[in-house]
């Protein structure tokens, strides 16, 4: 079924919707080396280069064959959403095809590939639970002049700082981390792409297991997977993600507003570092 989105044919469970436009941001002023100018232009190549990919999800009902296209920063992005884990237990494996398939064309489109890193990480807001990381090439040796670019690739989460922001001078850390939770249920669990993913023969049953995780994930009991887009289930799952929030929040900031400030839910990081060896 193609109406159902490129992130949930790769990951079958996050049902997350990758967006299409990248901004080249917070990179290190221009110098005049070499080296500087290889990791700004390779930040410049993920984001205005494109590729098509051709991958198979394996199931326990057989293999789910899929093709997404879209700028080189863009699917590394996905990668980051698709790998995304819950205090260190991942929500899915089925991503991993995707995942080297991204690697392999990236690889093969920059030059000196192992001279650089390239690290992809979407994180909700500073010291979160939930957090998704991704990462091509090894880290540089020891003692290396290493130059870095950053690249702020928005995805379809909502932008929740301003609403976190209002909510920090409302109320407290609670306040802030129900928007939080209320973001990343829209962003896991969409109601329209739920819907049709659950309905589909082809992926339905996969869908429905890896939604089963994130509801035990959060020990949200007495749901069924099937009315997760339902008001109710939707509130309670809410309600268990804004408990793992605050906790998080009350332990890593030390006002609400602190902690709204670092509210980054709609935003995956890509830094780029280069060296010479």
């Amino acid at each position: 079924m193609r109406a159902i989105s490129t992130v949930l044919d790769v990951t079958l469970c996050l049902l997350l919707v990758s967006a299409s436009a990248f901004v080249l941001a917070g990179a290190r002023p221009p110098q005049s080396t070499a080296r500087t100018r290889t990791a700004e232009s390779t930040a410049n190549v993920l984001t205005t280069s494109t590729a098509g990919l051709n991958y198979t999800i394996r199931t326990d009902d057989g293999a789910i064959h899929r093709t997404t296209r879209g700028t080189l920063a863009g699917l590394l992005g996905q990668t980051a959403l698709a790998n995304a884990s819950v205090r260190g237990a991942e929500l899915s494996r089925a991503s991993d095809p995707f995942e080297h398939a991204v690697a392999r064309r990236v690889r093969e489109r920059l030059d000196r590939p192992s001279r650089m890193r390239l690290l992809v990480q979407w994180e909700p807001y500073r010291n979160a639970h939930l957090r998704g990381r991704f990462a091509v090439g090894k880290s540089p040796p020891p003692q290396v002049d290493v130059h870095a670019a950053e690249i702020t690739l928005p995805n379809k989460f909502p932008p929740v700082r301003e609403r976190a922001l209002d909510a920090a001078r409302r109320g407290g850390y609670r306040d802030v981390a129900r928007v939080v939770a209320a973001g990343i249920v829209i962003g896991l669990v969409p109601n329209r792409t739920t819907t049709l993913a659950l309905h589909d023969r082809e992926t339905g049953a996969t869908v429905a297991a890896r939604l089963r995780r994130l509801v035990r994930l959060y020990d949200v009991y007495g749901l069924d997977t099937n009315t997760l887009t339902t008001d109710r289930a939707r509130r309670a799952l809410i309600d268990a993600l804004t408990a793992a929030v605050e906790a998080d929040l009350r332990s890593t900031f030390r006002t609400p507003t602190e902690a709204a400030r670092s509210v980054s839910l709609g935003e995956t990081r890509l830094v780029v570092r280069t060296w010479d060896a």
